[in-house]
């Protein structure tokens, strides 16, 4: 009995320890468009391959209609199949509101968004936006880490989809496509 039970202890050990080694995000590509350029341009919109370890997206959307007092967003994840699957349900919210309360913490991605929001951009505080939305340097290690160890994702390709919204008019996407293996 004691046998059994120090191999199922040193085969959990053992698979726990590559499943937590193994799991890694790769950006593979970047997409920003603009539905309304009227109301907003993409400066640049990129990723940035620093060495083979160390790669990051970078994005600047230049607004022209300021202050930005209603803005919301349709967030989603998918996984390529035959063509890329939605397999979260779509996370719709009120940025303004958001932003201003902090609620729905417990939804996964709406955590992420938050984290996001504070290291990397500039647009973690209340509405009204009057300036140029900014993501700087998110590096994958970070999505990594939130990926593997908050929604568990398996290996495969994978897209992070969002449509933004201002006085529900649709005004941009942008999909972020990366790899966990």
């Amino acid at each position: 009995m004691y046998s059994k039970a120090a191999k199922l202890f040193v085969l959990v050990i053992f698979f726990g320890n590559i499943m937590e080694n193994a799991s890694k995000l790769e950006f593979t590509n970047f997409k920003c468009h603009v539905k309304d350029p009227t109301y907003l341009s993409f400066e640049y919109c990129f990723i940035k391959s620093v060495n083979r370890t160390y790669k990051y997206i970078s994005l600047k959307a230049n607004m022209y209609e300021v202050p930005i007092t209603n803005a919301s967003a349709k967030l989603q994840i998918s996984r390529r199949f035959r063509s890329y699957m939605p397999i979260t349900i779509a996370a719709s919210i009120d940025v303004c509101k958001y932003m201003a309360y902090k609620k729905n913490l417990a939804n996964p991605m709406l955590r992420l968004f938050e984290e996001i929001t504070k290291k990397y951009t500039n647009t973690n505080h209340k509405c009204p936006y009057d300036h140029d939305l900014i993501i700087d340097r998110l590096p994958s290690k970070y999505l990594s880490e939130h990926f593997t160890n908050i929604l568990p994702l398996p290996p495969g390709d994978y897209s992070f989809n969002s449509i933004w919204y201002s006085r529900n008019i649709e005004r941009a996407t942008i999909s972020i496509y990366y790899t966990v293996s």
